[in-house]
C-alpha cells in the first residue's frame, strides 16, 4: 500500500505562481499576434485548471480509475485507488513494486529497453487516439519498471481529455501524414485547431504539400524536427491550437525526452507510423467497418425520417408563394470590424477637414479682443483648430497606410 499527502501549504504558493502566469498571458495576448494566434489565455486556462486538479488527490483517484477501465495494454500497470480511504490531502492506492525506469534501465540489454520503449509509446498513443484520457506528465520519475518485467505508470493527477470528434480529427491527420496526402492534412488539421475567420486554404495547403514533401517523400526518413517545422506553419496561418491537443503534444514531447534517454536509438516517428498503420488496419477490417456503418445509419435515421416532410414543407410554400430566404446583412464580425472602421476614418477626416475651414476663418479675422499685440483671440483658437485639425489628419493618415493586424 502506498500513501500520498499533500503539503498542507501548497495551495496559496499555487495560487500565487496561476495568478502570475494569467497575468502574462492575458498581456502577451493582447500585445502580440503569435500569442492570439496560439490562443495564450486559453492555453494559460487549462494549465491552470490541470494544476488546481493535481492539488485535488480525490481527481487523481478517479483519473486512475478511469485510467485502469480503459487500459488496453497488457503490458502497463496502472496503481488501483482504495477509494474509501482517499480524500483530498490523502491517496492510499496499490503499492507497485519496481524501480523508476531510468536507474534500472542500464543493466538491460539494447533489444530490451526498445521493447520498453515501444510499450511506452503504444500506450501514449493508444490514451491519447483510442481512450481519450492519457498521462499528462510522462517523465522518467512517473514511470517503474516493475520486479515482473512489466512497466507501471504512477501520478495522475495530471491528465488529459480528448473528446471523440478531435480523437477522430488526429486519427485522420495521422493518416494523412502517412499517405502524403496534402488535402486530407489540410482538412484533418483545420479540424483539429481553432481556424481564424480569415484563412487562405489554398495557400496553407501548398504549404502542407511543401512540408509533406520534405518530411515524407520515398527514401526520406521523418525525424523529430517535424513536429517544430509544424508548429511554424501553425503558427504563421493564425492557427490557435485548443488546450487540450496543446497537452497532448506537450505530453508526447516529455515522452520523447524519456524514450531517447531509455534507448537512444528509438525511432519515434517510425513506430509511430507503425502504430498508425496497425490502428489503421483494424479500423478497416470487415468487423470494424460493419460497426461504423451500423452507427452512422443509427445517427442518420431520424434525420432521414424528418427529411420528407421537409421537402413537403418546402413544396408546399413553393407552390404558394410563401417561400422566403432570411439572409442577416454584416453577420460576419470582420465585416463589421471593416465598416466600423471605414465610418471611424471617414468621420475623422470630416471632422479634420471641417476644423482645419474653421481654422483658417478665424485666423483671416481682423478685429475683436486682443491677447498681446500682434495676436488677437480670434487667431488664438484659430491656430489653436488648426493643431487639432493637423493630429485629425495625421491620425487618418496612419490608419489608413498602417497593416492590418489581423
Amino acid at each position: 500500500m502506498a500513501v500520498k499527502v499533500r503539503r498542507p501549504d501548497v495551495t496559496g504558493v499555487v495560487g500565487s505562481d496561476l495568478d502570475i502566469v494569467q497575468r502574462l498571458a492575458i498581456r502577451l495576448q493582447r500585445s502580440t499576434r503569435w500569442a492570439r494566434s496560439v490562443g495564450a489565455v486559453d492555453l494559460a486556462d487549462g494549465f491552470a485548471a490541470a494544476l488546481r486538479e493535481e492539488l485535488d488527490l480525490r481527481i487523481e483517484a478517479r483519473n486512475t480509475t478511469a485510467v485502469a477501465a480503459a487500459a488496453r495494454d497488457e503490458h502497463l500497470r496502472v496503481p488501483a485507488p482504495y477509494q474509501p480511504y482517499c480524500g483530498e490531502q490523502v491517496l492510499v492506492m496499490q503499492y507497485l513494486n519496481g524501480r523508476p525506469l531510468l536507474t534500472a534501465a542500464p543493466g538491460l540489454p539494447a533489444e530490451s529497453r526498445a521493447a520498453l520503449a515501444r510499450v511506452l509509446l503504444d500506450s501514449l498513443l493508444g490514451q491519447v487516439m483510442l481512450d481519450g484520457i492519457f498521462h499528462a506528465d510522462p517523465h522518467p520519475g512517473n514511470i517503474l519498471l516493475l520486479n515482473d518485467g512489466h512497466l507501471g505508470l504512477i501520478d495522475w493527477g495530471a491528465v488529459g481529455r480528448i473528446d471523440a470528434g478531435l480523437r477522430g480529427a488526429l486519427q485522420r491527420l495521422l493518416l494523412a501524414f502517412f499517405r502524403g496526402d496534402p488535402v486530407m492534412l489540410t482538412d484533418a488539421l483545420l479540424d483539429v485547431v481553432n481556424r481564424p475567420e480569415q484563412l487562405d486554404e489554398p495557400r496553407l495547403e501548398r504549404t502542407l504539400g511543401r512540408f509533406l514533401a520534405r518530411y515524407f517523400a520515398a527514401g526520406v526518413t521523418p525525424d523529430a524536427r517535424m513536429f517544430t517545422h509544424l508548429f511554424r506553419i501553425v503558427a504563421d496561418y493564425g492557427l490557435a491550437v485548443p488546450p487540450e491537443i496543446a497537452t497532448a503534444f506537450r505530453a508526447l514531447a516529455t515522452m520523447e525526452g524519456t524514450l531517447t534517454q531509455l534507448a537512444p536509438r528509438f525511432d519515434i516517428v517510425a513506430e509511430a507510423r507503425r502504430f498508425g498503420e496497425k490502428q489503421l488496419a483494424a479500423q478497416l477490417s470487415p468487423e470494424a467497418i460493419r460497426n461504423t456503418a451500423a452507427d452512422e445509419l443509427a445517427a442518420l435515421t431520424p434525420m432521414l425520417r424528418r427529411l420528407p416532410r421537409r421537402i413537403d414543407r418546402i413544396g408546399g410554400a413553393l407552390e404558394d408563394g410563401r417561400l422566403t430566404v432570411s439572409v442577416r446583412i454584416l453577420a460576419d464580425p470582420a465585416d463589421r470590424r471593416y465598416l466600423t472602421g471605414l465610418v471611424h476614418r471617414v468621420l475623422l477626416a470630416f471632422l479634420a477637414a471641417a476644423a482645419g475651414i474653421m481654422a483658417v476663418l478665424m485666423i483671416g479675422i481682423h478685429g475683436g479682443p486682443a491677447l498681446s499685440k500682434t495676436v488677437s483671440l480670434y487667431s488664438f483658437f484659430g491656430y489653436c483648430l488648426l493643431v487639432i485639425a493637423a493630429i485629425l489628419a495625421v491620425r487618418v493618415l496612419v490608419q489608413v497606410f498602417r497593416a492590418d493586424p489581423e
